[in-house]
């Protein structure tokens, strides 16, 4: 007797134990996620609140720019990815709880033999030709607890997952360029703000200067000096600059804007810049052939098209999996009852699936030659973005070396302008020069003056941009 009951329980022992298994896996799975993706914290920082050098300008690049969000958000997403991937290797555990209520013979004769009701005192008139005929409404209430267990699937759950992985880290080689484009975007923007205001200084000098110019020649005037025509000159002049000192002033406010932009921060934030223009020395160490191999060994977007190439050829092994055949196996466990469970029998089935595909019209095939066009497209791609690195690499090597010499010379230029305009202002003052003399070697000064900043502004961008190409910023 405790033979037999033991024989009729072993399908519920077998169900606790592989029920027991599966949550253990399962808790082990969920565990691991939530270590390999933990929360994040993201306090908010505070804003500038009265200055900020070129450094505090990329640290709240990094906290506010929206595509860095986006790119993280992208992250994120390949992340679930991974773990979507990784869940081929578990059990799919299912339950289900079916009515029926049925006079179809095949299934109303079916609930019978599933609900084991037969016995020696009905069993003729279950299988008499009146019930299977006509069985009449029969109910049946069944639970059904399933278990499927890939075994090998030709390769794709293993590939599939090994894709995703790479994908999640060509992804985030995409953050990283992201990253060095909005620092170098933000280091631009900031230098523009700095020659804006630099413009505006010259400026606001230009108008003193020319208010200086309209007086002496005001007093020169009067003494008989030089004509009237001057001191309107003087007047014309005067105003242009102030003119054009307005016009500086609004270059200034756009250029913070949109550094504000480019950083992520409200746009009519308010603070003064810190960092300034200086001249930059030659460093010697810096050669074209040294910059390349720091650009092939450091730049995101050439790993992330490694990571994708190596993606590709993945591909073509999970393709070619499909020709493989497929195993599986699978545990149900069932109870059937006419009512809601008050004396249900119980009974299971293992199953163990071979599949072979012999045939899928082409489809397989036609996905192989796919997989090794894509495959064979990536290389085309490593060489482009090959000959695209050495190219930028180059143009920003020369560009430094020629805007080192062009500060050099506008440095030059404007000491020069600014002597020259001293002994013209002197030979003005002497009644030696006319002021259209004196004028034209302000305007000379103003742009010699000019183009040395811009000289600055290039290089100082030109530091950043070489660290851009190669993948260093």
């Amino acid at each position: 007797m405790n033979r037999n009951k033991t024989l009729k329980n072993t399908p519920a022992i077998i169900t606790v134990i592989l029920f027991s298994f599966v949550l253990m896996v399962l808790i082990t799975a969920s565990s691991r996620a939530v270590f390999a993706f933990p929360f994040r914290s993201n306090p908010a920082s505070s804003l500038p609140a009265s200055s900020m050098s070129i450094n505090q300008a990329f640290l709240y690049a990094l906290k506010h720019n929206k595509m860095l969000k986006l790119e993280k958000i992208k992250l994120d997403s390949a992340s679930y990815e991974e773990n979507e991937a990784m869940s081929g290797f578990f059990p799919k555990i299912d339950f289900n709880e079916i009515y029926m209520n049925t006079d179809n013979p095949l299934y109303a004769f079916g609930s019978v033999l599933n609900q084991r009701i037969l016995t020696p005192q009905n069993v003729q008139s279950y299988f008499s030709p009146n019930f299977l005929n006509n069985p009449g409404m029969i109910h049946n209430y069944e639970s059904e607890f399933s278990i499927e267990q890939p075994l090998f699937m030709g390769g794709k759950i293993y590939f599939g997952y090994k894709r995703a992985k790479l994908n999640r880290r060509a992804v985030k080689k995409g953050l990283s360029e992201t990253k060095q484009k909005v620092l170098y975007g933000v280091a631009k923007a900031y230098y523009s703000s700095i020659l804006a205001e630099h413009y505006v200084k010259l400026m606001k000098s230009m108008v003193k200067t020319a208010e200086a110019y309209k007086t002496l020649s005001e007093n020169l005037f009067k003494a008989g000096q030089v004509v009237s025509s001057d001191v309107l000159r003087a007047d014309v002049e005067l105003a242009a600059m102030k003119e054009k000192l307005l016009s500086a002033k609004k270059n200034y406010k756009l250029a913070k804007y949109f550094l504000n932009i480019e950083i992520g921060i409200p746009i009519n934030s308010k603070y003064e810049l810190t960092s300034n223009l200086k001249s930059i020395p030659y460093d010697k160490s810096l050669s074209i052939d040294s910059l390349q191999k720091t650009a092939f060994k450091k730049r995101p977007d050439y790993k992330a098209l490694l990571l994708n190439k190596k993606n590709m050829g993945l591909g073509v092994k999970e393709a070619e999996g499909k020709f493989l055949p497929k195993l599986v196996a699978g545990y149900d466990y069932f109870s059937n009852g006419p009512a809601i469970h008050p004396d249900d029998s119980y009974s299971y089935a293992l199953t163990v699936m071979l599949h072979f595909n012999i045939f899928s019209g082409l489809y397989d095939y036609n996905n192989l030659q796919k997989s090794k066009s894509g495959y064979n497209t990536m290389l085309e791609y490593q060489g482009l973005l090959k000959n695209k690195i050495e190219m930028q690499v180059r143009k920003a090597y020369l560009q430094y070396k020629t805007d080192l010499m062009n500060t050099k010379v506008a440095k030059l230029a404007a000491l020069n302008a600014k002597q020259t305009l001293k002994i013209t202002t002197n030979r003005y003052k002497a009644g030696m020069t006319t002021l259209i003399n004196l004028d034209r070697t302000l305007d000379e000064y103003k742009a010699a003056k000019v183009e040395y900043l811009n000289t600055l502004f290039r290089l100082n961008v030109d530091k950043y941009y070489i660290k851009l190409v190669t993948g260093t910023l």
